[in-house]
Order: C-alpha cells, then structure tokens, then sequence
C-alpha cells in the first residue's frame, strides 16, 4: 500500500507531465501560427498560457505542502525539489509560447518574404530536447540525455545559417526589417527553450543519480575549458 508520501509525490509527477503537454503543444502551434500568420491559431495559443500558469502554480503548491506536512528526505526530496526546478523551467517556455503567438498578431499587413525552414526545425529541436528531457525527468529514462550536446550543436549551427540568410536579405532590401527582427526573436526563443530542457536534462541525472553532469560541453570544447 502507497504510503501518503509516495501519493503526493506521484500525484505532483502527473502533474508535471500534463504541463509539459501543453507547454510542447502551445510552442508547437505558436510556430504554426507564425508559420502561416494565423491569428486565429495566435489567440487560442494565447488562451492555453492561463492554463499553462495555473498547473504550474498548483505543481509549486503541491511541492511546498508535500515538503512542509511529509518531511521528505534523500531521494523523495531531491526529486520534489525537481519537480518544482522543473515546472518553472517549463512555464517559462509556455512564456515564450505565448510571445511567439503574440508577435503573429503583431504581424497584422506583414508578410514573410522567405520560406520559413530555419524556425520550424529549430521548434522541433528544441521540443525533441525536451521530450528527452522530461523522460529523465518522469520516466527515469537516461538513455538518450548524451544525444542532447549534438543537437544543440546542430541548434547553434541553424540559427547562425538563419541569421547570415537574413543579413544577406537585409542587404539587398529595406522593407523587411521589421520582420527580420520577428525571425530573430523567435529564432532566439526556440533556442532558449532549448536551453531550458538542457537545464531540465542536467537535472534530471541529478534526481535519479545524484551527479552533477554539466551538458553542452562535447561540441563547445574540452570541458576543462568550460567555465565553473
């Protein structure tokens, strides 16, 4: 029989995994919105960061009463302390979710004058790193947390093309400078969002191991010369 520790702690993890449900589907379709100027799509996107918000507040309330009235210690605490890391991680993607969808709007009589391949791959990205992520999390699954330092070397390397292609464009016209700055916003945003499942990997190995691993270090360098 479950003990009433073991209840809350499951029940926060449930919790945790929905957010992460609708924060991957807020991002997805804020790209999709942007992708094809929908600012229909735009609004509903818009409308999911209430919910995003309040899971994310009920995961920190979970956290904190669990914490406070079962008196958690070792590994239940570690991960309670994660799951708390994790859902502000995750409700700061569902911020950029919510920006990317804010920006469609704002893109009222504008027009994208390229084909948009570079945003797309990098919201996939950043989304499949998160998936990983969050399987360490939720799943204890650290099977695929090393494939992580090549994606975000090909994450770096597709937002270096996409600001060189918009340079490049900027050069030949002076219309589209408005736009240029949308792309590199949102290009900013998808790598960010990486960033943040990064953070939720190296934690991740921390909640089940109990080891401090520092990503992003295969494909930047020795991690000697990596800064502490």
């Amino acid at each position: 029989m479950k003990t009433q520790l073991e209840f809350y702690i499951e029940e926060t993890a449930r919790r945790l995994k929905r957010l992460h449900e609708i924060v991957s589907l807020a991002f997805t379709e804020s790209i999709r919105a942007f992708s094809g100027l929908d600012t229909d799509l735009a609004h509903q996107v818009k409308d999911m960061s209430d919910d995003i918000e309040e899971l994310s507040v009920r995961i920190e309330d979970n956290v904190l009463e669990t914490i406070a009235r079962r008196q958690p210690v070792a590994r239940d605490l570690r991960a309670l302390a994660t799951y708390l890391y994790v859902s502000h991680h995750l409700y700061r993607v569902g911020r950029y979710a919510y920006k990317i969808a804010h920006i469609t709007i704002l893109c009222k009589d504008l027009e994208h004058y390229k084909e948009l391949e570079s945003i797309p791959h990098l919201e996939e990205l950043a989304m499949i790193t998160l998936k990983i992520a969050m399987d360490g999390i939720l799943k204890g699954d650290l099977s695929r947390i090393d494939e992580l330092e090549k994606m975000e070397s090909e994450s770096d390397h597709e937002t270096s093309g996409m600001f060189e292609e918009i340079v490049e464009y900027l050069r030949k016209r002076q219309d589209i400078t408005t736009m240029s700055m949308f792309y590199i916003i949102i290009g900013r945003y998808c790598e960010r969002a990486a960033d943040y499942a990064f953070a939720i990997a190296e934690r991740a190995v921390y909640m089940h191991t109990g080891e401090r691993k520092k990503l992003g270090l295969a494909y930047k360098g020795s991690a000697s010369d990596a800064p502490h």
